[in-house]
This record gives structure tokens, C-alpha cells and sequence, in this order.
């Protein structure tokens, strides 16, 4: 894990320390730990909660009152 963060240390020119860079290293393996039983969770076919439409809805028009 150090070698990535060391690579993309050098192509981006953060100019890491050794310190700052294990600690990534170190913060990036527990976040890993962490999310490893829900990488393992087989949800194919199963229907989501909420369906996202990305059409945009027509807006309904204001309705006119008479004065």
C-alpha cells in the first residue's frame, strides 16, 4: 500500500513525508478492514429501495388566479 501511495505521491507532487505516507498507508488498510464484509455482500437480483429516474420530471405550471 505504501508503494501506491508513494507512486501517486510522485505524479501528483504532494511531496509527502515517509511519516505522512505510512500513515495513509496505515489509514487506508483499516478503512479496508472496515468495508471488507460489505465488499462480500452479494446483492445480484435483488431490487434496490429507491429507483433514481434521471429524466427531469415536467414541471407543473402555476395555476393563474383570478384578481
Amino acid at each position: 500500500m505504501k508503494e501506491m501511495v508513494r507512486r501517486l505521491d510522485a505524479e501528483y507532487g504532494f511531496a509527502l513525508t515517509e511519516e505522512e505516507i505510512e500513515l495513509i498507508a496505515k489509514q487506508v488498510e483499516d478503512a479496508n478492514q472496515l468495508f471488507k464484509p460489505l465488499f462480500e455482500v452479494d446483492v445480484t437480483g435483488i431490487m434496490p429501495l429507491m429507483k433514481i429516474d434521471r429524466k427531469p420530471k415536467p414541471r407543473a405550471k402555476p395555476k393563474r388566479t383570478r384578481k
